[in-house]
This record gives C-alpha cells, sequence and structure tokens, in this order.
C-alpha cells in the first residue's frame, strides 16, 4: 500500500453517497496490492471535509424518512441484502482473499456470517433513531466486521456513513453497492474512502 498522485495507475475506487456511486479527485491516494501477488489493484481517495460533508448531508437528508419506517420493514431491507450478499457469495470470498491473503475457507465463513448478521440484526443502542452514525473498521475482518456494526444500527433506524481500511475498500464498496440492489433507500448507507485522517474529519462532522 503506497501514497501516490499518479493519475494513470490503477483504477480509483469510487464512493457511495445518496445512493449513486461518485468519482472524485483528491489531493492524494492510496494504491492497494494484491495480497498475494503484489500486483496493484485500485486508487483509494484520501476523502477530505468536502467528500466527507457530501455524504454526512445525504445520510442526514436521508433520516426523518428511514427512522419512520417501521422496524420489520428495516428489517425487510436488511433480508433483502442478505439475499443479495448470498447470491454474489463467491465475488466476495475471492475479494477478500485478494485484499487480505486469507484462505479461500476462511474467506467463504466470512460472507455466510456477515449473509447472517444481516439475517438476525438485534437493535443497536447508539443513540436516538434517526440519528447519523459512522461506522470505521480495520482490515482484519472487511466484510463480517461492517456487517456486525451496520445490521444493529440500520434497524435501530439510524443512517450511516461507512469508512473502511483503505487497503480492503474494495470489498467494502462492493458491499454497499449491493444496499442499491436491495433497494435501500437512496442516503441511507453512504460510503466515504481514505485513511486515519478522514476518519478524524468524519467523527468531527457528526460530533459538530
Amino acid at each position: 500500500m503506497v501514497l501516490t498522485n499518479d493519475l494513470d495507475g490503477p483504477p480509483v475506487l469510487p464512493l457511495w453517497v445518496n445512493g449513486h456511486a461518485l468519482l472524485t479527485l483528491t489531493s492524494g491516494f492510496v494504491e492497494t496490492r494484491d495480497a498475494i501477488s503484489g500486483k496493484a489493484l485500485r486508487r483509494v481517495p484520501l476523502c477530505g471535509a468536502e467528500e466527507v460533508a457530501g455524504a454526512v448531508a445525504a445520510a442526514t437528508d436521508a433520516a426523518p424518512l428511514w427512522a419512520a419506517q417501521s422496524p420489520a420493514a428495516r428489517q425487510a431491507f436488511l433480508d433483502a441484502w442478505a439475499a443479495e450478499l448470498a447470491r454474489y457469495a463467491a465475488h466476495f470470498a475471492a475479494l477478500i482473499v485478494q485484499e487480505t491473503g486469507k484462505e479461500e475457507a476462511a474467506a467463504e465463513a466470512e460472507v455466510a456470517a456477515a449473509v447472517a448478521d444481516l439475517q438476525r440484526a438485534a437493535f443497536g443502542n447508539a443513540g436516538k433513531p434517526g440519528q447519523p452514525l459512522a461506522i470505521v473498521w480495520d482490515a482484519t475482518q472487511p466484510l463480517q466486521a461492517a456487517t456486525a456494526l451496520l445490521a444493529p444500527a440500520l434497524l435501530a433506524g439510524h443512517t450511516l456513513i461507512l469508512k473502511p481500511a483503505p487497503q480492503t475498500s474494495g470489498v467494502a464498496y462492493a458491499l454497499v453497492e449491493l444496499s442499491a440492489r436491495a433497494e435501500l433507500p437512496a442516503g441511507v448507507v453512504n460510503l466515504v474512502q481514505g485513511g486515519e485522517e478522514t476518519g478524524k474529519i468524519l467523527q468531527a462532522q457528526l460530533q459538530g
């Protein structure tokens, strides 16, 4: 993983804001590589305050309507998301292997656990429903660490801004892209890319 400003390098990974992919040009990128072969995979933009503000605004705008949904309706969206994830389980397992170097069996088990997280969400206890929340996680379990946090938060009525570890951002982007196939309302789940500084900006904007 190296910092780069090379515009002719690997493809840039988009953000996901208000239900759509969003390409952005930032002052820097992190170049991620295949954990096994070392081949350059993609460039992850290091989002700053402007990009984060757009995701926070989308989550804030979507919050009232999402909070007004019944828990059963919100779980139905999670069930649809789980079904899509199960449908593309092999793709996600391959992404996990590529980005982390895990054994295939471990990657497949992580995908199965993530599907179960979405299907059996339990209410979280993270503030008043309708409040946008940030979810930041590391590369150890790039898929299941996300679903374990986001499923209960969504069921409880929160909208989300996700910030994955840069080296496993491909897994995270693929997950949020599936949210559109599950017809989650636009703005309920958003994703920004970046490193530690992006996470700090996100937390500061939500607290401000």
